[in-house]
């Protein structure tokens, strides 16, 4: 028997005209929507109060100034994360691949007489190089992601480590990128986070309303569904190692044009953090649809428990224990907030569901058939054709 599960209902409004009426969303259906997003910004709005409440000046202009590049930065890495995590996947090349953009884009821009348009080019080049690396590597050769990505990621601090070694390292970003990166709007918050915030809403706008969007994040729940309506999911599954290398580009060139210079260590902070703020966003492990709005939430929610700890004086390291708590524990309350999420859907499917009909102990059977009527003539009783044979009787003695 089939069960279906109860969907929110939705009251429909009659259209302007006379045509045809129109669904108008319950609240309980704008409840189940917003749910995703709603909640991680919930938390990180609690979490930015308690900040302010400990630290004032962390809403000042010096405070806003130098949380919000790094807030940036985060937002674009872990949105590139993000899109793989939807996969089912993971990246663990992000922090390596944010530590080669920067090395190549100052040893192309840092020197004098150096271009900044084609330093930009050749960082976004090698990320992408990556991406597609990566991406056929897991989609088309079916290798295990975590292992794929921690090798290209191995490669990509490699050469890293071979061109600053050949004098990168004591070059430094130009003037008119260092000041588009390091400048602030009037209330402090820096450009880069203006840059960040626009990538989500870019994201968003595609994933929700456009038929790649749609696609995409067919491919990425459900490849046999997508397979069903004729999408290529592993082609479009493979786009997204290369999306996500795209804004780890991204975000290395902004990285390095806020801090001045490329250092081998520059990506390194960002290879647990993309992957705890995808969690705190709501997101599992194991893929689903994307919400880059819960991302950003997150990403807030861990960018303050960081700056609140460098505020408070505690030792560096704290900042990963922290981050592999916040990481544990947000991944056990997603996992028990979908358990139980089955679980109601299951009993609402069983109370929705029509029950079989019951038997009747007391009511009367079908009258049973004579012996006489099933035996061939000169058979001996209880020698009963069976499927239209008779079966024969040994002979005596």
């Amino acid at each position: 028997m089939t069960r279906h599960t109860a969907q929110p209902e939705m009251a429909a409004t009659p259209a302007p005209g006379g045509g045809a009426a129109r669904p108008r969303l319950s609240l309980a259906d704008l409840r189940w929507r917003a749910a995703p997003v709603a909640v991680p910004w919930a938390v990180a709005l609690a979490m930015l109060v308690v900040s302010v409440s400990l630290y004032p000046a962390t809403v000042h202009y010096g405070g806003l100034a130098t949380l919000t590049p790094l807030l940036g930065v985060l937002v674009i890495a872990s949105l590139g994360q993000s899109l793989v995590i939807g996969t089912g996947g993971i990246d663990l090349s992000v922090s390596s691949v944010i530590t080669v953009v920067g090395v190549v884009f100052v040893m192309e821009a840092g020197p004098k007489g150096g271009s900044t348009t084609l330093g930009l080019v050749y960082a976004l080049l090698i990320g992408l190089a990556c991406g597609v690396t990566n991406g056929l590597l897991v989609e088309y050769l079916r290798l295990s992601p975590l292992v794929t990505t921690l090798a290209t990621g191995q490669v990509m601090a490699g050469l890293a480590s071979i061109w600053y070694g050949n004098g990168t390292n004591g070059l430094t970003v130009p003037a008119s990128w260092k000041n588009l990166t390091g400048n602030t709007l009037a209330g402090g918050v820096s450009y880069v986070l203006v840059i960040a915030v626009a990538s989500a809403v870019v994201l968003s706008i595609v994933l929700s309303h456009t038929a790649v969007g749609r696609r995409l994040t067919v491919a990425s729940t459900s490849p046999r569904a997508a397979g069903y309506q004729g999408i290529r999911a592993r082609r479009y599954r493979a786009a997204t190692y290369v999306l996500a290398s795209a804004l780890y580009a991204l975000a290395g060139v902004l990285f390095v044009g806020d801090i001045g210079t490329s250092t081998l260590s520059l990506g390194d902070v960002y290879q647990l953090s993309t992957i705890v703020a995808v969690v705190l966003g709501g997101a599992a492990l194991s893929g689903g649809k994307l919400h880059p709005a819960a991302t950003v939430a997150g990403a807030l929610f861990l960018s303050l428990i960081n700056n609140d700890v460098a505020a408070s004086g505690i030792a560096p390291g704290t900042q990963s224990v922290l981050q592999g708590a916040v990481l544990v524990l947000a991944m056990a309350a997603t996992t028990t907030g979908a358990l139980r999420g089955l679980r109601r859907r299951r009993l609402r499917a069983a109370l929705a569901s029509p029950a079989p009909p019951s038997a009747d102990p007391q009511a009367p059977g079908p009258p049973a058939a004579p012996a006489s009527s099933t035996s061939t003539p000169g058979s001996p009783p209880g020698n009963t054709p069976r499927h239209g044979r008779t079966t024969a009787q040994p002979p005596d003695g």
